[in-house]
């Protein structure tokens, strides 16, 4: 997988998972959300001062958006993250590895989909 598709598949997924829009984002950075857009389909990538302020808005590792084992989050800090045992981590993790789209496709919808329903969870329990 190529670093500028491993970018903008970590964007689109802690867009996701944070709630942070791509408006948010601009705004922190100080682009124009056609920018931010443009990251997020993978037509360009930030500089490398950009990088930086990506990771600090998200409060993950520079590194992590390039693709480094090193810097990825733990299983343990995963599943705390995501509300998921550390075993499906785990088991997500292995089918990641893989690198095939449509896997990866498979996981990120999956993901994006979990992350809906515990948003709704909360959304819901707050009114209530």
């Amino acid at each position: 997988m190529s670093k500028a598709k491993k970018f903008d598949r970590c964007l689109k997924n802690l867009f996701t998972i944070s709630g942070a829009t791509c408006e948010d984002l601009a705004h922190h950075l100080g682009v124009t959300v056609p920018v931010v857009c443009r990251w997020v389909n993978g037509l360009t990538v930030p500089d490398m001062y950009q990088f930086r302020e990506i990771a600090q808005f998200f409060g993950m590792p520079y590194d992590w958006f390039l693709g480094s084992e090193d810097t990825f989050p733990d299983t343990e800090d995963l599943s705390a993250w995501l509300g998921l045992s550390e075993e499906t981590v785990d088991g997500l993790l292995m089918l990641a590895e893989t690198e095939s789209d449509e896997v990866m496709e498979a996981l990120d919808d999956a993901v994006y989909a979990l992350v809906s329903a515990v948003a709704a969870v909360r959304e819901d329990a707050d009114h209530a």
